[in-house]
């Protein structure tokens, strides 16, 4: 019995020590995570990139549903998101006016695509109706960065 309960103990003791351990790495992972995430923080700041990944997030999260018959136009409608996206960070890292161009023109397939989906019948009005308006929100705010940027 008493080596029975010596033998718990020391497997306990092991569990302990081998979970203080991962807690020690597992806080030196994350300051070294955070000093990273620190130095590309950058990107956060930028508002446009904001409303764009919350489009990006409201929308995909809406089309998981759509049926394999469809997986084009889902695949499509999600590509375009992180297009535009990513010529959003172009934009501002490049400061180029063709990038600001390709994020119009994204916005406007991405619109294609979702009335397309629509007229599918796989989202209904309503969700369209609140996709083009982040949509809009979206494009009002690239073109006003348009005209800034020339107006310099």
């Amino acid at each position: 019995m008493e080596t029975r309960i010596s033998y718990e103990k020391l497997v306990n003791d092991e569990l302990n020590e081998e979970a203080n351990l991962n807690k020690n790495l597992s806080s030196k992972m994350k300051e070294k995570y955070e000093k990273k995430a620190k130095k590309y923080k950058v990107s956060e700041n930028l508002i446009i990139a904001r409303v764009a990944r919350k489009t990006i997030n409201y929308i995909e999260k809406n089309t998981v549903n759509f049926p394999n018959k469809y997986s084009v136009l889902k695949s499509r409608i999600i590509e375009s998101c992180y297009d535009i996206l990513k010529y959003i960070y172009r934009a501002n890292v490049f400061q180029e006016i063709s990038d600001k161009k390709e994020i119009v023109v994204n916005i406007q397939m991405l619109n294609f695509y979702l009335n397309e989906a629509l007229n599918k019948e796989l989202i209904s009005y309503k969700k369209f109706e609140s996709y083009t308006r982040h949509l809009l929100e979206l494009d009002n705010m690239v073109r006003s960065w348009f005209k800034y940027e020339t107006s310099k």
